[in-house]
């Protein structure tokens, strides 16, 4: 039997859109990952709360968004005994059951969580330790690594901007077993955020195919983000 590799995605999911199900597509199908975990942020420590609704809706909203996805799974390990919002908690708990049954995890996060990595908590233990998968969108640029990773941890980086999701597994396949790498990838994700859809809502307008549909129908009836 290979290894198994699971993803880890996290986030406010404030409220979960198509841009997220894209991300969480691209990097099962290039990394062959055997399912994803979609970790709801409960107070996420590098956010200000702002519109941010209770975590009970935010989950309900993934839980509808995952329901027709057999390899995604809605996740609430944040509040497992010790609580915590922070990265290198949350890919502990995680690790434990992965690792029992021969699991290895990757972190799914945005291009732009590059900018903010290094203030993670134990930013280079956590970068040692497991396998980061950061997905760039459309026109991201040039990204200055030496000034956004902890020193130490460069070595590691491999930048798959450009290719394909075939192409991606064809040279992670070759990659030498053992070690954690960070993976910078393209996935073509459509130029969508949670904030953009909030602000439409608030307005009155529909956020349309920007969120699958029971994420939509939860939002109209239980009038979120309003006014």
């Amino acid at each position: 039997m290979g290894e198994i590799r699971i993803g880890v995605l996290g986030g406010t999911f404030n409220p979960v859109h198509a841009g997220h199900l894209h991300i969480a597509r691209a990097a099962q199908r290039a990394f062959s990952l055997s399912r994803v975990h979609f970790v709801v942020a409960c107070t996420p420590p590098h956010k200000r709360p702002g519109d941010l609704i209770p975590l009970m809706h935010r989950y309900a909203m993934v839980s509808l968004a995952l329901a027709g996805e057999g390899a995604f799974v809605p996740s609430l390990v944040e509040l497992e005994p010790k609580a915590s919002g922070f990265t290198i908690d949350t890919l502990g708990k995680l690790a434990r059951p992965a690792g029992r049954t021969g699991g290895r995890l990757y972190f799914i996060a945005g291009g732009d969580s590059l900018a903010e990595v290094h203030s993670w908590r134990e930013s280079r233990k956590l970068l040692e330790s497991y396998d980061f998968i950061f997905v760039t969108r459309p026109g991201t640029g040039t990204l200055d690594l030496q000034r956004l990773l902890p020193p130490g941890v460069l070595r590691r980086v491999r930048d798959y901007r450009g290719l394909g999701p075939v192409s991606v597994r064809r040279r992670i396949g070759a990659e030498p077993g053992g070690e954690s790498g960070i993976y910078i990838v393209d996935a073509k994700a459509p130029d969508i955020s949670s904030s953009r859809i909030r602000e439409l809502v608030r307005r009155g307008k529909p956020p349309g195919r920007m969120v699958p549909a029971g994420v939509r129908e939860y939002i109209r009836k239980l009038e979120l983000y309003g006014e």
